[in-house]
């Protein structure tokens, strides 16, 4: 099975704080990732889940600088075993983002995109995507997700996991996805832009799949008009980041095997070893 995932790269430093960040006030840390940093970004979070549940060969497109973290970062896919050959080198630094979560369980998300836009795919970026059987889009440089959509061929299944940044996503692509996507991953909190989305693509032969997470009440299956949840164990977690990548990872590996309950359900017991496993190497400060 040739799989494309197509999205932003990071670096990610992630840790927990006293307080809320305030101008003038210092934080005091009190614990930080195990990996610090640590392999981030859509691409290798959804790579990785579905390489852990047997569904390998899966190409992370993506960019990275041409530096030191971006050696890092290949590095680290290729440690797990993940495909590098869908990693753009660009002139620049590779991208990090730092999570700081609060005591109220928010998160300050500092992104550095770090490589200038526009960003396209490169050949063969392009070649990984036109050969694909399964694209799966998620945030991206918004140039690279046009391009990618219009190289997914005929054949494939397009999957469209939502981030509601207008930037990245304007109304316009967002509806060009909806119209062309054979399944669609969203969290309740973004059901407004999923709607909007549809409704500017307008009328479809046939309704996508669609998947929505609802946090603690589970998993929702909306299809042609009637909705079934499935539940889930909650966890209770500090650090959260790539729990919805990972679901989607092991949700499209298990999919493939047309039992669509059986794979939301699939994903969210990755989603929950994911965050299990990362509670464990929480080091204090």
């Amino acid at each position: 099975m040739n799989v494309a995932i197509t999205g932003y790269a990071s670096l990610d430093y992630a840790l927990r704080l006293d307080r809320a960040p305030e101008a003038d006030r210092t934080a005091t840390i009190l614990s930080r990732a195990g990996d610090f940093p640590r392999l981030g970004g859509s691409p290798a979070y959804v790579a990785a889940a579905m390489a852990a549940a047997g569904a390998r060969g899966a190409a992370p497109i993506t960019w990275v600088g041409d530096d030191a973290d971006g050696e890092s970062y290949r590095a680290a896919l290729a440690a797990l075993g993940l495909r590098t050959d869908g990693v753009g080198i660009r002139s620049g630094r590779t991208p990090v983002c730092v999570l700081a979560y609060q005591p109220d369980g928010g998160c300050c998300c500092l992104y550095h995109p770090s490589l200038a836009e526009p960003i396209g795919l490169d050949a063969a970026q392009r070649a990984l995507v036109a050969a694909a059987d399964f694209v799966c889009v998620t945030v991206g440089p918004e140039q690279a997700t046009r391009e990618a959509l219009a190289l997914t061929g005929s054949h494939a299944i397009l999957t469209w996991a939502v981030k509601a940044d207008p930037r990245a996503v304007p109304p316009d692509l967002a509806a060009a996805l909806a119209t062309r996507a054979d399944i669609v991953v969203s969290s309740r909190g973004e059901a407004d832009f999923v709607r909007e989305a549809f409704a500017r693509a307008g009328a479809r032969d046939s309704a996508p799949l669609r998947i929505e997470t609802r946090g603690g009440e589970g998993v929702a299956i909306l299809r042609e008009g009637a909705a079934r949840l499935v539940p889930v164990r909650p966890v209770e977690a500090e650090d959260t980041t790539g729990a919805g990548d990972t679901f989607l990872g092991a949700f499209l590996a298990a999919w493939s095997g047309g039992d669509v309950e059986r794979a939301v359900e699939a994903g969210a017991r990755a989603a929950r070893a994911l965050l299990e496993g990362r509670a464990q190497k929480v080091q204090g400060t």
